[in-house]
């Protein structure tokens, strides 16, 4: 093999360096030796052929040089020679490794010795790497690593050790982060070895696993996640078969602590709630603030305060919830029991508010103070439960399937209390899809109801996003007419927003709430999991034309297609108007519209099971061809009409009325509350689009087409209505007038569209 340039040129430079310069040079240095990989990562053999002198020389130099950084008494040097230990080991393989027993010796001198923050970690980051390699050789493990790891473990504990009452950290937290992260890479690649240290490391962690307000050290949230990653990790260390045990063993106790932790924050509410596994609250007392923990090393740190209760609580539960989404050494056995018991309790607590059949009962030996603070923390308490419901059914799967309809129900309890939060909502959304995939073809109408509140909620963050709501401006209220004889009042200046004469859409633009792109992924996915997995027939119809008009407005084929697929029938087994020519026209060139639009086509023709399968689609058909029909039986739906209906005006004369409802609006007022309120009304007719037959030779281009496409790109616009040409007659102009007729024909065929023509009276 020949000798590559990159290793001359980093010999010749490291040599020829200050060592108080090389940190400066460390990526050119980098960039050089990982092009040396198949250099370094070379049988020995190989080596000897063609250049062997040289090859061998070089690589030599180059090892020799970092020892000398790496012992040495320069700072720089080392932090130098550490960089250069971690390349090598990531591109040479078993050929470095095999000889990096005294490298490692000397990272945890560095590790051990007083020295500079940034090195130390440096060289935690590298150890950890070389330990990582070394697992797939055994033979290197028994003369590297076993040896080593409890030098390395001690060295660890000793900087991330709980400092005493009032002490700051011996290390910044980013640094006890990448020490407790290293831990627990280690902690499974060799549990036996670390056994010994499993006490000790649970003591070192205790305090950053649910921190409080009330502790002496503020823990990041990334140093929380690293630190239960850490706790769920030490199962590993136990002996034999014994690995599911300590993981139930652990599940257990920190059960027991989210209930002891509960009963101080909860005092306030007298409960209803009764163990279903033999949980029997102790006697609880209501002198002075709620508090718990203690300072015993098998206990979580003691607390204080209403507000340190709840975030316990709170990062007890988030802790169980990592138990779920972490590997197991071996199969466990998981106390869903006790775990549906603890989301009872907390799921049973609802602040009081105005149309809540579900009062809970309060404690009268509780100041009101207490009782408002509680109401404040307990949405954070909630969303917690929530996550730790996703993390049951995203592991578990459809083995959760016995208790799904239970975590349904728990779920749309929760969400009357935590949907300001768009976290929680966005955690609510996925869980519901999730538990709507696997129960949701069986729910009865009193669930299907129970959703109402979240298929609004749903539909308001997608219409929002799109730039379909705006916020109406509130009314002035009007001043009493003064009465005969009393005096005139004088007139009462109010407060107002100057700048919101000059710019009226400024405060609409400002409070508009922007999702981020998962919360409206998930909302598009339950959208349409409204469609294709609920039972239609329980469904309202307000609800099914919300979440039609919803998914026409925003452009969500996925949607449109579960609409066109879940058609919705009424009590009198009428079917209600498909959304198939926006979909068709929203998405004229994709696969799948194309091959629903052709079985729409072939069931015209078809056979009468295919006619049965295509019914509402086909009754579609026949409405437009032959309107004279569809004007005795017009199907309603929620402000979806499709044809037109003729009525007598009181002159006698005959009028032809638009049954078309208003689907392409600007926006859409806001008259309700947000949980639990249907949307108000549509905007001004001149703010909407017709649909109808008959127009194709009056528009040249469909302006739902420009919409839609429009809608596509991400750019809402307003449509407005196009002018009516003189020579028109009367009638039409004015049964058309404020609106556009639309051609929405789905035959290609010049024969059923001059039938269509004719039968709408088109010139």
């Amino acid at each position: 093999m020949s000798l590559p340039p990159d290793l001359r040129v980093l010999c010749r430079r490291i040599a020829s360096t200050s060592p108080d310069d090389l940190p400066r040079l460390c990526p050119i240095l980098v960039n050089h030796l990982l092009r040396c990989g198949p250099v370094l990562s070379a049988p020995h053999e190989s080596k000897t052929k063609n250049d062997s002198s040289d090859v061998a020389v070089h690589v030599h130099r180059l090892k020799t040089q970092i020892n000398t950084l790496l012992n040495g008494k320069n700072n720089n040097g080392r932090f130098a020679a550490v960089v250069l230990i971690k390349a090598m080991v990531d591109v040479g393989g078993w050929e470095c490794l095999r000889l990096s027993l005294p490298w490692v010796q000397g990272l945890l001198s560095i590790i051990q010795r007083p020295g500079p923050t940034a090195m130390k970690e440096l060289s935690i980051v590298t150890v950890t790497r070389i330990y990582s390699l070394l697992h797939g050789y055994q033979t290197l493990v028994r003369e590297i690593a076993s040896p080593t790891i409890p030098s390395f473990v001690n060295a660890c504990l000793q900087l991330i050790k709980p400092p005493a009452s009032g002490q700051p950290l011996r290390l910044p937290t980013a640094t006890v982060e990448t020490v407790v992260n290293a831990l627990a890479t280690v902690i499974p690649l060799y549990p036996t070895t670390l056994r010994p240290f499993s006490a000790q490391i649970r003591s070192a962690t205790r305090g950053y696993v649910a921190p409080t307000s009330s502790d002496d050290i503020l823990a990041p949230q990334s140093l929380r996640y690293a630190s239960r990653r850490l706790l769920i990790s030490l199962p590993y260390t136990a002996p034999k078969n014994g690995s599911g045990e300590e993981w139930a063993k652990a599940v257990d106790g920190y059960i027991k602590d989210c209930h002891s932790t509960a009963d101080q924050v909860f005092r306030a509410v007298s409960e209803s709630w009764e163990s279903t596994v033999g949980y029997a609250p102790p006697t609880i007392s209501y002198d002075g603030e709620p508090g718990g923990g203690g300072s015993a090393a098998e206990e979580l740190p003691a607390w204080s305060g209403l507000s340190a209760g709840a975030e316990r609580l709170t990062g007890l539960i988030e802790l169980l919830a990592t138990f779920f989404r972490s590997p197991t050494k071996s199969p466990v056995a998981v106390p869903l029991g006790s775990l549906m018991d603890l989301v009872m309790r907390i799921a049973s607590i609802v602040a009081p508010g105005p149309g809540r059949d579900d009062r809970v009962q309060l404690n009268a030996a509780i100041g009101r103070e207490e009782k408002d603070e509680l109401w404040s923390v307990l949405p954070d308490i909630h969303a917690a439960v929530l996550e730790l419901l996703l993390a049951m059914v995203h592991r578990l799967g459809p083995s959760i399937l016995p208790l799904a309809r239970d975590i349904l129900d728990h779920t749309a309890r929760i969400f009357r209390t935590v949907a300001h939060m768009p976290s929680a909502r966005e955690a609510v959304y996925t869980l519901t899809h999730e538990l709507l995939s696997l129960i949701g073809p069986t729910l009865d109408k009193l669930a299907v109801d129970s959703l109402n509140p979240l298929i609004h909620a749903t539909c308001r963050d997608l219409l929002e996003s799109a730039g379909y709501l705006q916020e109406t401006a509130p009314k002035a209220a009007e001043s009493p007419k003064p009465s005969a004889g009393s005096k005139k009042s004088q007139p009462q200046q109010s407060a107002g927003n100057a700048d919101a004469f000059l710019n009226p859409k400024a405060d609409t633009t400002a409070s508009r709430t922007t999702y981020s792109p998962s919360h409206l992924s998930s909302a598009r996915i339950l959208l349409s999991s409204f469609l294709s997995h609920l039972p239609q027939p329980h469904l309202s119809p307000d609800s099914r034309g919300l979440v039609d008009r919803t998914a026409i407005l925003t452009a969500d084929k996925r949607a449109m297609l579960a609409s066109c697929l879940h058609p919705y029938r009424d009590s009198n087994g009428r079917y209600y108007a498909s959304v198939m020519p926006f979909l068709a026209r929203a998405f004229p060139r994709d696969q799948e519209v194309e091959v629903l639009r052709i079985n729409v086509r072939t069931a015209k023709g078809g056979s009468a099971s295919t006619e049965m399968m295509w019914e509402p689609q086909s009754g579609l058909h026949e409405m437009l061809q032959q309107p004279e029909k569809a004007e005795e039986t017009t199907a309603t739906f929620s402000g979806l009409n499709w044809g037109a209906a003729k009525t007598d005006d009181p002159g006698g004369e005959e009028k032809e009325e638009s049954k078309i409802a208003p689907f392409v609006a600007r926006a859409m007022e806001i008259d309700t509350p947000f949980v639990g309120g249907a949307f108000g009304k549509t905007t001004a007719p001149e703010d909407t689009v017709a649909v109808g037959v008959g127009a194709a030779e009056r528009t040249p281009m469909s302006p739902l087409k420009r919409k839609g496409e429009e809608l596509e790109s991400g750019k809402a616009k307003k449509v407005e209505p196009e002018p009516v040409r003189a020579d028109e007659d009367e009638a039409d102009s004015d049964s058309d007038e404020g609106s556009i007729q639309i051609d929405m024909t789905m035959d290609d065929d010049e024969e059923d569209d001059e039938d269509g023509e004719k039968n709408t009276g088109g010139d």
